[in-house]
Protein backbone atom coordinates (compact mmCIF):
# COMPACT_ATOMS: atom_id res chain seq x y z
CA UNK A 1 0.00 0.00 0.00
CA UNK A 2 1.30 3.45 -0.90
CA UNK A 3 1.70 6.03 1.91
CA UNK A 4 -0.28 8.69 0.02
CA UNK A 5 -3.75 7.13 0.61
CA UNK A 6 -2.98 6.69 4.31
CA UNK A 7 -1.88 10.31 4.46
CA UNK A 8 -5.11 11.36 2.73
CA UNK A 9 -7.19 9.43 5.28
CA UNK A 10 -5.27 11.11 8.12
CA UNK A 11 -5.83 14.54 6.64
CA UNK A 12 -9.57 13.83 6.19
CA UNK A 13 -9.85 12.61 9.78
CA UNK A 14 -8.12 15.76 11.02
CA UNK A 15 -10.49 17.90 8.97
CA UNK A 16 -13.52 16.19 10.50
CA UNK A 17 -12.23 16.80 14.01
CA UNK A 18 -11.83 20.52 13.38
CA UNK A 19 -14.86 22.55 14.39
CA UNK A 20 -16.90 23.42 11.33
CA UNK A 21 -14.28 22.31 8.85
CA UNK A 22 -11.66 24.91 9.61
CA UNK A 23 -13.64 28.07 10.22
CA UNK A 24 -15.20 29.38 13.42
CA UNK A 25 -18.47 27.81 14.57
CA UNK A 26 -19.93 31.28 15.00
CA UNK A 27 -20.28 33.94 12.34
CA UNK A 28 -20.97 37.60 13.04
CA UNK A 29 -24.25 37.92 14.89
CA UNK A 30 -24.21 34.29 16.03
CA UNK A 31 -26.00 33.07 12.89
CA UNK A 32 -27.69 29.70 13.00
CA UNK A 33 -29.60 27.53 10.55
CA UNK A 34 -33.23 27.62 11.67
CA UNK A 35 -36.40 25.95 10.49
CA UNK A 36 -37.07 22.30 9.83
CA UNK A 37 -35.35 20.14 7.27
CA UNK A 38 -37.66 17.32 8.36
CA UNK A 39 -40.64 18.98 6.68
CA UNK A 40 -38.93 18.70 3.31
CA UNK A 41 -37.67 15.12 3.81
CA UNK A 42 -39.69 13.09 6.30
CA UNK A 43 -37.82 10.02 7.51
CA UNK A 44 -34.39 11.37 6.63
CA UNK A 45 -31.64 11.00 9.24
CA UNK A 46 -29.94 14.08 7.83
CA UNK A 47 -33.09 16.10 8.48
CA UNK A 48 -33.31 15.09 12.15
CA UNK A 49 -29.85 14.83 13.70
CA UNK A 50 -28.48 18.39 13.71
CA UNK A 51 -28.05 20.03 17.11
CA UNK A 52 -27.38 23.74 17.74
CA UNK A 53 -23.60 23.44 17.20
CA UNK A 54 -24.23 21.68 13.87
CA UNK A 55 -26.73 24.38 12.88
CA UNK A 56 -24.09 27.06 13.63
CA UNK A 57 -21.60 25.20 11.43
CA UNK A 58 -24.15 25.01 8.62
CA UNK A 59 -24.88 28.75 8.91
CA UNK A 60 -21.13 29.47 8.81
CA UNK A 61 -20.88 27.42 5.62
CA UNK A 62 -23.79 29.29 4.05
CA UNK A 63 -22.27 32.60 5.06
CA UNK A 64 -18.66 32.01 4.05
CA UNK A 65 -18.22 29.22 1.49
CA UNK A 66 -18.35 29.48 -2.28
CA UNK A 67 -20.74 27.33 -4.28
CA UNK A 68 -19.40 23.77 -4.43
CA UNK A 69 -17.02 24.26 -1.48
CA UNK A 70 -17.65 21.89 1.46
CA UNK A 71 -17.25 22.05 5.21
CA UNK A 72 -16.84 18.80 7.14
CA UNK A 73 -17.07 18.35 10.90
CA UNK A 74 -17.59 15.78 13.61
CA UNK A 75 -20.04 16.44 16.43
CA UNK A 76 -18.09 15.29 19.48
CA UNK A 77 -21.25 15.00 21.61
CA UNK A 78 -23.15 12.71 19.23
CA UNK A 79 -20.38 11.13 17.15
CA UNK A 80 -22.25 12.13 13.97
CA UNK A 81 -20.19 13.45 11.04
CA UNK A 82 -21.36 16.10 8.59
CA UNK A 83 -20.42 17.48 5.19
CA UNK A 84 -22.28 20.65 4.23
CA UNK A 85 -21.97 22.11 0.73
CA UNK A 86 -23.65 25.30 -0.52
CA UNK A 87 -24.46 24.64 -4.19
CA UNK A 88 -26.17 27.74 -5.61
CA UNK A 89 -26.99 31.25 -4.49
CA UNK A 90 -30.06 33.21 -5.55
CA UNK A 91 -32.19 36.19 -4.53
CA UNK A 92 -35.80 35.73 -3.50
CA UNK A 93 -37.65 39.05 -3.38
CA UNK A 94 -34.41 40.83 -2.46
CA UNK A 95 -33.38 38.25 0.17
CA UNK A 96 -30.12 36.32 -0.14
CA UNK A 97 -30.80 32.56 -0.41
CA UNK A 98 -28.67 29.48 -1.06
CA UNK A 99 -29.29 25.88 -2.01
CA UNK A 100 -27.20 23.27 -0.19
CA UNK A 101 -26.44 19.59 0.17
CA UNK A 102 -26.06 18.00 3.63
CA UNK A 103 -24.41 14.59 4.01
CA UNK A 104 -24.36 12.91 7.43
CA UNK A 105 -23.15 9.66 8.89
CA UNK A 106 -25.06 8.53 11.99
CA UNK A 107 -23.99 5.31 13.69
CA UNK A 108 -22.13 4.29 10.54
CA UNK A 109 -25.23 4.86 8.39
CA UNK A 110 -24.85 7.53 5.65
CA UNK A 111 -27.71 9.78 4.59
CA UNK A 112 -28.06 13.00 2.64
CA UNK A 113 -30.54 15.74 1.88
CA UNK A 114 -30.72 18.84 -0.26
CA UNK A 115 -32.49 22.05 0.61
CA UNK A 116 -32.37 25.81 0.54
CA UNK A 117 -32.18 28.54 3.15
CA UNK A 118 -32.63 32.30 3.12
CA UNK A 119 -30.79 34.84 5.28
CA UNK A 120 -33.05 36.54 7.80
CA UNK A 121 -32.71 40.14 9.09
CA UNK A 122 -31.30 38.79 12.41
CA UNK A 123 -28.48 37.01 10.55
CA UNK A 124 -29.90 33.49 10.84
CA UNK A 125 -30.45 31.26 7.82
CA UNK A 126 -34.01 29.91 7.67
CA UNK A 127 -34.64 26.66 5.82
CA UNK A 128 -37.18 27.17 3.04
CA UNK A 129 -40.06 24.72 2.96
Amino acid sequence: MKPVPALSVSIMAAALVAACGGFPAAVPGGAMLTGSLAASAPGSLAARVMDDSDRRCAASALETLSNGESSAWLNHDTGDSFVFTPTRGFDQRGVRCREFRLEVTVGGRPDGIGGSACRQPDGSWRVSA
